[in-house]
């Protein structure tokens, strides 16, 4: 428990972060223009590899609370970003119910299609919201479509590029399990992951 709160709360400290800054930048309120949303898409348009930082547990050492896999990520336009290949076991890691755990863990990694709306220029931000990747399953004596859902129009799942180093920073977290079209409680919390441009 002690990983996943300091983890949550690095997040909750981003999320602050970029609240504050919306409030200082007048385009927050009023929406960015067809001009400047373009604008933000040619300074991030491409495809890129970098890390995907999420909470982890080192019994070596409890100082160790987070752990790093590479992962690539494409920003194909001015409202869409598709992260490649998610790690299935990772959005596996808090779901209670064991025989589902490893179902999830052991499908194939899902590509998340994510559309973005910008929300500042300077520096460039956005808002990010995940579809849902989908896992058609065998669980309990019939086959089920199983969603994992994550924040959406939410300041917790956002990216922000930084142009004197040109360094892309994003988060998404993910939020709950659906079962067919029902809401579960199998996701025990929700769970931040961050990607970042090396």
């Amino acid at each position: 428990m002690k990983t996943i709160r300091i983890f949550t709360f690095a997040s909750l400290l981003a999320a602050v972060s970029l609240t504050s800054c919306l409030k200082d930048n007048d385009s927050s309120t009023t929406g960015l223009s067809k001009a400047e949303k373009e604008y933000c898409a040619s300074l991030v348009k491409g495809n890129y590899t970098g890390n995907l930082i999420y909470a982890a547990q080192n019994i070596q050492n409890v100082n160790d609370v987070t752990d790093t896999l590479a992962i690539s990520w494409s920003i194909n336009s001015d409202s869409t970003l598709t992260i490649h290949n998610f790690p299935s076991h990772l959005l596996a890691e808090n779901i209670s119910d064991k025989t589902l755990k490893e179902a999830i863990a052991n499908a194939p990694d899902p590509d998340i299609d994510c559309l973005i709306g910008f929300i500042t220029t300077n520096p460039v931000q956005w808002l990010i919201n995940p579809t849902s990747p989908c896992y058609t399953l065998q669980f309990d004596g019939a086959e089920h479509k199983f969603y994992v859902a994550f924040y959406a129009n939410s300041t917790s799942s956002f990216g922000r590029y930084t142009s004197s180093t040109k360094k892309i920073e994003m988060q998404i977290v993910e939020g709950a399990i659906f079962m067919d079209k029902n809401e579960t409680a199998y996701l025990t919390q929700a769970t931040p992951f961050v990607l970042e441009t090396k």
